[in-house]
């Protein structure tokens, strides 16, 4: 049954932390979203020269500039990599948050979940270090390593645990936030990450054909929905979100991005690696989401799509938007960020959860760059190549369907149905 009163268990999105293939920061990763930029290039922080794909989404340069004066020696030799990420993405996001984090009895409430497909000591194997001490071994190796850096580095004692669901990671880990927020009351910061560009990862997907072998244009490879899309392109990034009760974030006066108004979870059961292809299974994963929060489907006006740019993904999702939406499908506009920042695995849901909540509250849809020559059968509205201002966006949605058959879907509304509740005080994104 829909909830009837669907504000009642939303949470707010008030801070975003972002660390990806196009910049360093939030603000600096929407401006080239927006741009339509990519973030591919050639790899070259190790010997391609074996695989076949020689190309990734590397996060800049100057992100280990950071690192440098965020961490002390001490503690850049104790994080790995991605929990390098998780902590410095999740610090932004309490910052844009302004969150009162020097109030010990509310950060302490704070749960830490975060969204790891398998990131664990990429980068003692990335920079050949020749040791690993029992202490590196176990500060570096548990799936649930990133949310304890981060709940420690922070002081968070509410709950903290990772999910691992593949490439709906980060996803599944805001609707285990959702879900915190709303029936625990305490606040909670989802952190996806994964940092999986290692030779190793690349033979492993181009055993199964998977990855995009355009080496020779790096920019364009990642193409999404387009008839001459030959896999994806695997990237690494971070991306934290603070979700906090609704009524609190009211009271205190937050600037709030979005709503997270609902979600649901499936399991396919079809096929380690490919998805079911009618999309009947993503379809009743967007149902049972818009039932969960209560939303109408003739209300959503934007979906995030998973969009891989593999053929049997982006024919299957574009099958599964047909089945829920119907005729109206046609109307909806369609993107994919994987498209400009590739595909960063656990941390994928969580980017686009943060893009689709920054659509809202900005009104405008970011693109699907490289689509030039679209698929027959992908013949939706896929916002082409440019972003496109939109009026009255009320309600989007934001796919996640990983290996394995792990369907999410989540529902964001924006803050429009509450604008009398919010004070004018509120502070602008910048």
């Amino acid at each position: 049954m829909a909830n009837q009163n669907p504000h009642k268990n939303a949470a707010a999105i008030t801070g975003i932390g972002m660390i990806t293939p196009l910049g360093v920061n939030t603000r600096e990763c929407w401006i080239n979203l927006l741009e339509g930029k990519s973030g591919i290039r050639r790899i070259d922080r190790f010997d391609t020269r074996n695989c076949l794909t020689q190309i990734g989404g590397q996060v800049p340069d100057h992100y280990f500039d950071i690192e440098q004066t965020f961490f002390s020696k001490k503690e850049m030799e104790r994080y790995s990599f991605p929990s390098r990420m998780a902590i410095i993405s999740g610090h932004q996001a309490i910052l844009d948050a302004d969150y009162p984090i020097h109030e010990t009895d509310r950060i302490r409430k704070m749960a830490v979940i975060s969204g790891s497909g398998g990131s664990i000591y990429s980068d003692n194997i990335l920079f050949s270090k020749s040791h690993i001490s029992g202490t590196t071994f176990w500060d570096s190796s548990p799936l649930d390593i990133h949310a304890r850096n981060a709940a420690g580095w922070f002081g968070c004692q509410g709950p903290t645990f990772n999910v691992a669901t593949a490439c709906s990671s980060g996803a599944f880990a805001l609707g285990a936030g959702f879900d915190q927020v709303c029936q625990n009351q305490c606040p909670c910061l989802v952190v996806g990450v994964d940092c999986t560009l290692l030779p190793e990862i690349f033979h492993g997907f181009n055993s199964l054909m998977a990855l995009s072998t355009n080496n020779d244009n790096p920019g364009t490879a990642s193409r999404p929905f387009d008839k001459s899309r030959n896999g994806f392109v695997m990237s690494e990034a971070a991306c934290a979100i603070l979700l906090e009760p609704l009524e609190f974030a009211v009271n205190r006066k937050s600037r709030i991005y979005a709503l997270l108004s609902g979600y649901a979870t499936t399991s396919e059961a079809y096929n380690i690696i490919a998805p079911e292809p009618t999309g009947l299974e993503m379809s009743r994963t967007m149902l049972l989401a818009l039932n969960n929060a209560g939303v109408r489907r003739e209300d959503v006006g934007y979906i995030n799509a998973h969009g891989t740019s593999t053929q049997h993904n982006d024919i299957a999702e574009t099958n599964g938007i047909k089945h829920t939406f119907g005729d109206n499908a046609y109307k909806i506009p369609v993107s994919s960020t994987k498209s400009m920042i590739g595909h960063s695995i656990g941390a994928a849901g969580a980017i686009e959860a943060a893009v689709t909540a920054l659509s809202l509250y900005h009104q405008i849809l970011t693109p699907t760059i490289n689509l030039e020559h679209p698929d027959p059968k992908c013949d939706l509205d896929y916002i082409q190549n440019s972003s496109r201002k939109i009026e009255g966006l009320t309600t989007a949605i934001s796919n996640s369907f990983g290996f394995g058959g792990h369907n999410c879907t989540l529902i964001f509304e924006s803050i429009s149905a509450i604008q009398p509740m919010i004070n004018r005080g509120c502070h602008a994104f910048k």
